[in-house]
């Protein structure tokens, strides 16, 4: 199929080679407003546009950027800032103390409600001593304020008073970062020329382009055609590309995992005994192997990533004896190769997007996977919009990110982000362990390294008791890129490969 596919594309010659002064750069989402505050971190036009406090060198330590430097008091509660000042927005104004007191408060702001607010909440207050100078106040020790500052800051002589869920600036951004923002033709691609006045030295390359290519094969066809010169690909299209003599391929790290989201809403799945013995009929190395090619690992917990992972924390091994004794104990009896209990079958669906084809592809396998412990799972696949998630029976979900462990944590597992009641809120499965909720609370609300590194221990330990996913596996991503690219360097992705143009103004081509 895939073949007749690209010999189609081959004989109606759709797209044009990229042009010599720009770098084309493949990307799988398109966003519906360029703002930080509103991205839920896998939207690459941000790194372009705008630029945080902090950044993160390729092994992911925090880095000042915005700011020189920084100071904070014995308690951790007072934090200062000291600014660069030399910083201009892309309109040519300066950006001052005030630009991020104005960032902070909308941030934290009712009426927007913006996902942004869940690593602003222990702000207390933001003080501007002068304009190169802010003093944030805590209401509680909270490490990861830094990684929460990377995020961009915006421009206040220009969005003051504006609704910034509506205004026109999200479609049209200006901000500080590397590159300015140009055009945007939606559904196709977003255009942007190199910020001449970038305070740490003018991009290497004069325009670059992100085209908007969701999927995988286009995506592979294109760059092996030269219409893009950039772009995460699929690992088992690996194979097609790596013989080219013109295309380089990277192999890079990432904090991403897949895993299958039980819905607490759903009586079956809400039983502790299916959660686990699911857990346990889930061969996750053979996942990795077989359907990964090698560009991946098992997953275990949600921060295997991370400096405060358990290396000793339980796991679940490949146990199907195991599986059917649990789900033997619990009262359910084979019958026609299902399993009842009270005369009703065990039995959901498994949803997955269907542009996505890991997703569908591990949907399939756990339905045939979980077949034999009596199982009856219907692989599902639709369109992101056909379905809502925090609805359906179970879902193929994505995490991860290579940032503090609290950033995609307390979103997605502690019960006060649930999606039902929080509209910001990533618990869309429901889940509620107050064991959970309390490691999360304390892990992010203590300045010492090794207490939270306990907290997070506890909370891995806690989530292997009551289950909310079954993980399945870690992403590494293949980067395929022209041989007339130069400067990329590795680094650890996030969510969807997010991160993978974290240098783009050191990128260059000839």
């Amino acid at each position: 199929m895939f073949k007749l596919f690209l010999a189609a594309l081959l004989a109606t010659h759709v797209f044009a080679a990229t042009p010599k002064d720009t770098i084309v750069i493949g990307v799988e989402n398109e966003t519906t407003r360029i703002n930080p505050l509103f991205d839920e971190d896998h939207d690459s036009a941000l790194d372009f546009v705008f630029s945080g406090l902090t950044r993160f060198s390729p092994d992911m330590k925090v880095e000042p950027d915005l700011a020189k430097s920084w100071k904070v008091s014995k308690d951790g509660l007072i934090w200062t800032f000291y600014l660069r000042e030399n910083v201009l927005w892309h309109d040519g104004q300066k950006f001052s103390a005030e630009d991020v007191k104005f960032t902070i408060e909308q941030a934290l702001n009712d009426k927007l409600n913006a996902p942004a607010r869940a690593s602003f909440e222990e702000v207390k207050s933001v003080e501007v001593l002068n304009p190169y100078t802010l003093k944030i106040t805590l209401k509680t020790p909270f490490p990861p304020l830094l990684d929460a500052l990377s995020i961009g800051m915006l421009p206040k002589h220009l969005l003051e008073g504006k609704d910034l869920n509506t205004d026109a600036f999200n479609q049209k951004p200006i901000g500080t970062g590397p590159f300015k923002f140009v055009q945007w033709q939606k559904g196709s691609y977003i255009r942007f020329e190199a910020n001449p006045n970038f305070y740490r030295g003018k991009p290497k390359a004069s325009k670059v382009i992100l085209k908007i290519v969701p999927d995988y094969n286009v995506r592979t066809y294109e760059i092996k055609n030269g219409n893009l010169d950039v772009a995460l690909i699929e690992s088992n299209l690996v194979k097609g590309l790596e013989h080219d003599k013109h295309i380089k391929i990277m192999n890079m790290s990432s904090a991403d995992y897949r895993a299958l989201m039980f819905n607490f809403h759903n009586e079956l799945l809400k039983s502790l005994a299916v959660r686990k013995a699911i857990n346990y009929a889930i061969d996750r190395k053979l996942i990795a192997s077989k359907i990964l090619h090698g560009y991946g690992f098992s997953a275990n917990n949600p921060i295997q990533m991370s400096w405060a992972n358990d290396k000793n924390a339980q796991v679940y091994t490949y146990d199907l004896k195991k599986a059917k004794e649990i789900l033997a104990k619990d009262g359910w009896k084979l019958k026609n190769k299902v399993l009842y209990k009270n005369g009703k079958p065990l039995e959901f669906d498994i949803y997955a997007f269907n542009n996505d084809p890991l997703r569908v592809t591990l949907a399939n396998v756990l339905q045939s996977e979980l077949a034999k412990i009596g199982i009856k799972a219907r692989a599902i696949a639709k369109n992101s919009g056909a379905f809502e998630i925090d609805q359906v029976d179970s879902f193929i979900i994505g995490w991860g990110s290579p940032l503090d462990p609290d950033v995609q944590t307390y979103r997605v597992f502690s019960s006060k982000m649930d999606a039902s009641t929080n509209e910001n809120g990533w618990n869309y499965n429901h889940y509620s362990d107050k064991k959970v909720d309390e490691a999360l609370l304390k892990a992010r609300t203590t300045d010492k390294v090794a207490q939270r590194k306990l907290w997070y221990s506890k909370f891995i330990n806690a989530l292997h008791d009551d289950p909310p996913f079954a993980f399945l596996v870690y992403l590494r991503y293949p980067l395929a890129y022209s041989d007339k690219i130069h400067g990329i360097k590795p680094t650890i992705l996030g969510h969807h490969g997010a991160r993978f143009t974290h240098n783009v103004e050191e990128w260059s081509k000839n």
